[in-house]
């Protein structure tokens, strides 16, 4: 008991510390803190218990076949039937705030928020039951829990973001072939990552630690290419700011502050008598509607677009005339 409180005390802070990260890529819009909750019990819960029935159920004959305790039977069962499973699993959770929820789902990035806040979740309560089998002591224990948390600590949200970038993709496109192909392609660099790092992982003792090497630079490869993202997602957003606020000046907003939502590192807020918390507001509705005259002009109406717009033009002046 006190192995499993200790876990579940001291997972919180790589689980905060890595969903913080992943929701700082959505730079201006934030997305709802319940959906994001909804998303991060998904992954704890539901996909880690599915997770282990599916896993038995396919462990079964794999070492009826080749052995319990084989090399083959931990390889296929590691590197194949974990990656498969979970991914899917995980990926539930992006597929319902898309299907469910698609006027929260803005593209790749929220893609990358809610697949990542999904696979922190199912992170966090996988290592709790990791660290609570283990029975040789603190110092094994303190061990697993940096190379879970340290060394390998992002990668369940990474690749569940691969995931949600399928789905980001497909959000904007009226072609079902291609959403098809993207939200597979998706799913399938997500399983393919998993299924690299833990097939390295397995063959770990049997290749006297190179293959280590290749756990390693898969895991720096896909951080890599998630912090790539992180300024990519920046620009974009910027980018966004300024091609669809533009034509709300001077109606909605003054000059300088259309330039200080589209100017990187801008102080014009704060000179203009915002303080931290107006600023913070007046962004997060500059943001939403800039999005929804985005998805207005790809997607139509989708109930009630237009209405949005306008009630975020209203929100907007009111918190301009409280400076």
């Amino acid at each position: 008991m006190d192995v499993f409180i200790a876990s579940a005390i001291v997972l919180t802070i790589p689980a905060y510390f890595y969903t913080w990260f992943i929701r700082s890529i959505d730079r201006f819009e934030k997305e709802p803190t319940a959906y994001l909750f909804g998303a991060f019990l998904w992954g704890a819960f539901p996909a880690v218990l599915a997770a282990i029935v599916l896993q038995v159920i396919f462990d079964l004959p794999v070492e009826a076949v080749l052995g319990a305790n084989s090399l083959g039977s931990e390889l296929i069962t590691a590197a194949i039937g974990a990656p498969i499973t979970e991914e899917i699993l995980k990926g539930c959770a992006v597929a319902i705030v898309y299907f469910a929820f698609r006027r929260e789902f803005d593209g790749w990035v929220d893609g990358i928020v809610y697949g990542g806040v999904a696979g922190f979740g199912f992170a966090y309560v996988e290592n709790i039951l990791y660290l609570t089998s283990l029975t040789e002591g603190w110092g094994d224990w303190f061990t697993l829990l940096m190379l879970r948390t340290v060394v390998f600590g992002g990668l369940h949200g990474f690749w569940t973001g691969l995931t949600g970038i399928g789905f980001g993709l497909a959000r904007y496109s009226h072609n079902l072939v291609y959403k098809v192909v993207v939200i597979t392609g998706g799913l399938l660099a997500a399983i393919v990552g998993h299924l690299i790092h833990n097939g390295s992982v397995t063959l770990v003792e049997a290749s006297g630690g190179a293959t280590l090497l290749i756990a390693l630079l898969n895991y720096g490869m896909l951080a890599f290419f998630m912090i790539v993202l992180w300024f990519v997602a920046g620009y974009n957003d910027r980018r966004r700011l300024e091609v669809y606020l533009r034509a709300e000046v001077p109606q909605v907003l003054t000059p300088d502050c259309y330039q200080g939502l589209c100017k990187p590192r801008s102080q014009r807020l704060a000179k203009l008598g915002f303080n931290k918390q107006q600023r913070r507001k007046f962004v997060q509705l500059a943001a939403e509607l800039a999005q929804k005259k985005l998805q207005l002009q790809k997607m139509g109406e989708e109930g009630g677009n237009s209405r949005e717009i306008d009630m975020l033009r209203s929100q907007l002046q009111a918190l301009i005339k409280e400076i």
